[in-house]
């Protein structure tokens, strides 16, 4: 079993930033991006023996984040998961309704900061 870090979110530029701050801090961890949580879903559901950290954004094309969040829970429930919200999104419904996913540990607007990783 290992630890992969799953960057999901659709923009590239976003997923390199966040990739490099990452890698700045933890050069040795496994880190995978993907460009809408379909893909991501895809990964774990093929590697469940895998455990995740996830910084997962919720507009996204093909499934978005809360589809994510809502499929995780169904298809890969035995997997061994955090998820992170990184958005741009400052609604409060969006904050509320994140409290409602068990998997999701914190509500980070984008873009990732060094002082978002210390926690983790």
């Amino acid at each position: 079993m290992k630890t992969q870090i799953l960057l999901i979110d659709d923009d590239p530029i976003i997923n390199f930033i966040h990739a490099r701050l990452i890698r700045k801090k933890y050069p040795d961890a496994s880190l995978l991006a993907f460009e809408n949580g379909l893909l991501g879903l895809q990964h774990i559901k093929s590697n469940p023996e895998n455990t995740y950290l996830i910084f997962l954004d919720l507009n996204m094309p093909k499934m978005n984040g809360w589809e994510f969040l809502t499929a995780v829970a169904k298809e890969a429930a035995e997997v061994d998961l955090q998820v992170h919200i990184v958005t741009s999104s400052v609604d409060p419904e969006d904050k509320n309704e994140a409290k409602k996913h068990h998997n999701v540990h914190s509500y980070l607007v984008k873009p990732l900061k060094d002082v978002d990783l210390v926690h983790l």
